[in-house]
C-alpha cells in the first residue's frame, strides 16, 4: 500500500524521513520495485520479523509478516512523482 499524497505531505511537516515496511516473498515484487524507483532505501537493519529485527542465525517464517524497512529522505526540493 503507497502513501496517498496528502499523508505524505503530512509526515513531510513532521518529520525530515518517511518509511515504509514492504513484504520479502514475489507477492509484494512490484510494490518494491515501485518504492525503490521512487528514492526509498533500505534502512540498514536487516529484516523485520513480527516484533523484532531478524539476527544471525534466527529462523523465521517467509510470510507477511517478515518486511524490509525503506526509508526516504525529504527535502523542501523533493517531490513525489506521480
Amino acid at each position: 500500500m503507497f502513501l496517498p499524497d496528502g499523508e505524505g505531505m503530512a509526515a513531510c511537516e513532521r518529520s525530515s524521513v518517511v518509511g515504509i515496511g514492504v513484504g520479502l516473498f514475489a507477492d509484494y515484487g512490484a510494490a518494491q520495485v515501485l518504492y525503490a524507483r521512487r528514492g526509498y532505501i533500505p534502512d540498514g537493519k536487516g529484516v523485520y520479523t513480527g516484533d523484532r529485527y531478524a539476527h544471525y542465525g534466527d529462523t523465521v517464517t517467509i510470510d507477511d509478516n517478515l518486511v524490509l524497512y525503506l526509508t526516504k529522505k525529504l527535502d523542501a526540493h523533493n517531490e513525489e512523482e506521480g
